[in-house]
């Protein structure tokens, strides 16, 4: 199956753009592959033998690359592993074709086969959803979850639509491409528009140029709602002050999560945007090594 050193001619032009410490930090996991539909999904993994296992859940048209500013910060405690979810980055597509059950029975047969002790779970966006859905089924094994800009909380009433995404269109110059991705990362991923920097353009194009599962159909519905009902692992949900898809509605989003779990955490960080850990990379991180060491003990 492909990686980064294994890509179609366009997508190894979009790689070599990105930052020599990035193309490193690829370089230095160990990839596991797993089933997934008619082909394989990768567990990339930054080990740290002996510590706490942490799985790294990306978000909607993305990969392993919406954590660059978090797996670093996480290794120096944790053994870390990003998963490529089905349909998204280098994984297959799952055996029903952009089926959200599908997704999900394809990532908890990994995560049983690669583990058969506690880890904790860091998802965002769509991960959130997959995490969700897991919950029950995986609880023996987890330690703990983070949610980080969840959706598919249910058809919350908005004041605001969010701007709709820019479509790239064949004829469109290489420049034309990466403005458009600029765009869009203004309007969905991160608030502050100085913040969007060309490796973040980057990332955009390589995920979205590799995407193929349809996670927006499932924004608006309960499945992440109905996942962590009735479970007993320790909840953590941050949202970015101004997440896209969740703006203005987060004193709802609290709501709905306080009644399906009483004891969760619930957070909002000032001044970010959706991709809130590459956003306010010092804030989540900080925020996230302070929840997994007060459910794991160290």
């Amino acid at each position: 199956m492909p990686n980064f050193n294994d890509m179609n001619d366009g997508n190894i032009k979009r790689m070599s753009e990105l930052p020599v410490a990035l193309i490193k930090l690829e370089r230095s996991a160990t990839t596991h592959w797993f089933p997934c539909g008619d082909g394989q999904m990768p567990i990339r993994r930054w080990s740290n033998r002996g510590a706490e296992k942490v799985v790294l859940l990306h978000g909607g048209s993305g990969s392993w690359l919406h954590w660059v500013r978090t797996i670093e910060a996480l290794q120096v405690q944790f053994d870390v592993y990003a998963i490529d979810l089905p349909g998204l980055g280098d994984a297959a597509m799952c055996s029903i074709h952009s089926d959200a059950g599908s997704a999900a029975d394809s990532t908890a047969s990994a995560l049983e086969t690669l583990f058969m002790e506690p880890f904790h779970i860091v998802a965002f966006s769509w991960g959130c959803t997959i995490s969700a859905m897991l919950m029950q089924r995986l609880e023996p094994l987890l330690r703990s979850v983070l949610l980080a800009g969840p959706a598919a909380v249910g058809d919350l009433p908005r004041r605001q639509q969010m701007q709709p995404l820019l479509k790239r269109t064949p004829g469109m110059s290489r420049e034309q491409v990466l403005a458009t991705q600029r765009e869009n990362l203004s309007r969905l991923m991160i608030h502050d528009a100085d913040r969007i920097d060309e490796m973040a353009v980057q990332i955009q194009d390589i995920n979205t140029s590799k995407a193929r599962f349809s996670s927006p159909q499932y924004a608006r519905s309960e499945l992440l709602i109905e996942g962590v009902h009735k479970t007993d692992t320790p909840l953590y949900v941050i949202y970015g002050e101004f997440d896209a898809p969740a703006y203005p509605s987060l004193d709802a989003r609290r709501e709905l999560f306080i009644a399906a779990r009483p004891d969760v955490k619930f957070e909002v960080v000032a001044d970010a945007g959706h991709w809130l850990q590459y956003e306010q990379p010092v804030a989540f991180n900080n925020r996230c090594l302070s929840w997994l060491k007060l459910n794991s003990g160290i």
